[in-house]
């Protein structure tokens, strides 16, 4: 039996396929083959764009092999915020999807949330502006 490789790019990822043909110069192996090759192109292009509205509402739904830095480059590639703080962040809004809160044990088929400001502002201040602003009135002054 004989195989070949086919390449193809499909939204920026290089992806590849084997197919075997059991004789060269059999089109309609060759015309299954491309066929199917096809099916499974339009499908993968379905998933990424169903990847690509849900990341545009907040979420984002974990899959085998996922890691949390992987889910930090897609969703924040221009981010200047410390990876760190980024990780604590997923971390603290996503609970459950992290075994005992360690950002290295993500859970797959969970739908995260992707941390808002207020996530990553909560991980550096312990009280609010507004808490802090309220507390003045209890402040010493000297005349």
């Amino acid at each position: 039996m004989k195989y070949f490789k086919i390449f193809f790019i499909t939204t920026g990822y290089l992806c590849t396929t084997l197919v075997s043909l059991s004789a060269v110069g059999q089109n309609s192996d060759i015309d299954a083959a491309l066929v199917q090759l096809l099916q499974d192109v339009e499908i993968r292009r379905y998933l990424e764009q169903q990847e690509l509205d849900s990341l545009t509402q907040g979420t984002y739904r974990t899959k085998g092999g996922d890691t949390l830095d992987r889910i930090i480059n897609l969703t924040m590639p221009n981010s200047r915020i410390r990876r760190s703080f980024l990780r604590q962040a997923f971390v603290q809004a996503n609970p459950p999807a992290f075994r005992s809160a360690n950002p290295n044990r993500l859970i797959a088929g969970v739908d995260i949330r992707l941390p808002t400001a207020e996530d990553i502002l909560a991980l550096i201040f312990s009280t609010s502006p507004e808490t802090i602003a309220d507390s003045t009135s209890q402040w010493i002054s000297y005349p």
